[in-house]
């Protein structure tokens, strides 16, 4: 349905792990999909708060085997995994953790930061710029700068995530994996750090682009994921420096696939595009000077747009090949087609049912409200942090869009959780369909 912010397809997927030559699943494995988008993940917490509340599963299982996220939507899925034995408990805590944030709980701004810009912008200085650092090739990267010291984020994510039932989960095998995200500065290279349970597979693709890493998962990758580049500084995991995984795969569609999934909840954070692109146009129009905040700002919205639509489109477009296949040549096309081009794949057709739910509202007008209704929400302390609350409320940045994923503000943070749990409730008979495993 257009618009509605919700859209349902069922389809024949190219990717994933399967057993065997059986491509049908009684019930199936469903999975969480969750885009990066800073303070936009509330909008996520509001979706799963309704859905986890409200919407029962089959026989009373878990509502998600597996959990695949990007950038905030890594921290989010994190929370879900470690909680998945208390579906109704994680959605309640998980919405009163975000209610709770403010601006100075999640970055920092004083006169180190302000120093940061210039290493951001020029990286650190030398004598001889040319002359090879003094340290071995296979050493440690050194962590490239961001605007926000994001010690604040990194000690609230350690203590209110609780990473060790992760393991308990994985181990007992109440939950099946989870993939969290990143980019790798030196090489650019998409990431996928994973972890699942003796009896889950992921299959590794073969895109050269794409890396995938076996670990146990903790604070430091979903964190590395997290790393909005620019804005937040990159995290080292095992002497690696990564940034955002938004870069490359902000709605992790792929992972999820890969961890075996043959239904996907979607929850991603922009618009239908059409609509995203003509509120888009009015933004630029009515700006008469432009400058660097509006440029990063639509590299922010190019970021968490991307190709979801298309992809779920191609999802659509082989369920056709599918169904057309078998219809013409029988049932045994798709296994046929399998045999012929499994191994080079490393995968499997399979029958894919995916929901995919997205904000029906313009984000960035919400926070313009926020704003407007509540500007002391935006102070920082000290000088400089007061210097930095101003420019938050500047024209130049509402109109570069950056205030939409920046503002960690209660205002604005409760508008996206009511938003969420709105369109999930608007929701309810496809997601009960959903989770019940029927196709």
């Amino acid at each position: 349905m257009e618009g509605s912010g919700f859209a349902t397809r069922r389809a024949l997927c190219n990717l994933g792990f399967h057993n065997g030559r059986e491509v049908t699943m009684t019930k199936g494995i469903s999975a969480v999909v969750l885009a990066g988008g800073g303070a936009l993940g509330a909008y996520e917490a509001g979706v799963l708060r309704y859905i986890l509340k409200n919407i029962p599963t089959h026989q009373n299982a878990p509502h998600f085997r597996l959990f695949a996220g990007t950038s905030v939507g890594a921290l989010n899925a994190s929370f879900l995994a470690a909680l998945a034995d208390h579906p109704a408990a994680a959605s309640r805590v998980l919405r009163n953790y975000w209610k709770s944030l403010t601006l100075d709980r999640v970055i920092r701004f004083g006169s180190q930061e302000l120093q940061s810009v210039f290493r951001l912008l020029l990286g650190r200085f030398s004598k001889n710029p040319v002359a090879t650092p003094d340290r071995p090739p296979a050493g440690p990267h050194p962590p490239v700068a961001g605007i926000f010291d994001t010690t604040p984020l990194y000690g609230e994510m350690r203590r209110h995530i609780p990473w060790h039932r992760i393991q308990q989960n994985l181990a007992s095998d109440l939950i099946g994996g989870i993939a969290v995200c990143a980019t790798e500065i030196c090489t650019s290279k998409s990431v996928v750090f994973f972890q699942t349970s003796p009896t889950t597979k992921y299959m590794t693709g073969r895109d050269p682009c794409k890396e995938s890493r076996r670990v146990n998962i903790g604070v430091e990758h979903a964190m590395a994921s997290a790393a909005m580049p620019f804005l937040f500084p990159g995290v080292q995991v095992d002497g690696v420096c990564y940034t955002d995984g938004g870069l490359r795969q902000n709605t992790p569609l792929n992972p999820a696939l890969r961890l075996g999934a043959d239904r996907l909840l979607i929850i991603s954070v922009t618009q239908e595009p059409a609509i995203a692109s003509k509120i888009a146009r009015i933004g630029c129009r009515r700006n008469p000077y432009p400058g660097i905040l509006f440029l990063l700002g639509r590299t922010m919205r190019a970021i968490l747009s991307q190709s979801l639509d298309y992809e779920i489109d191609r999802v659509e477009m082989y369920n056709r090949l599918m169904d057309g296949g078998s219809e013409i040549y029988g049932e045994s096309f798709v296994d046929n087609l399998n045999q012929l081009m499994g191994s080079a794949r490393n995968a499997n057709y399979r029958p894919i049912d995916v929901c995919h739910i997205r904000p029906t509202q313009d984000v960035s007008q919400l926070a313009r409200e926020a704003i407007l209704h509540a500007p002391e929400e935006l102070t920082l302390p000290g000088p400089v942090g007061n210097l930095f609350s101003r420019m938050l409320r500047s024209s130049a940045f509402l109109e570069s869009d950056l205030h939409s994923i920046l503002m960690f503000t209660p205002r604005y943070i409760s508008s996206l959780l009511e938003l969420g749990y709105r369109d999930a409730e608007q929701s309810r008979d496809r997601l009960q369909q959903f989770f019940a495993g029927d196709r």
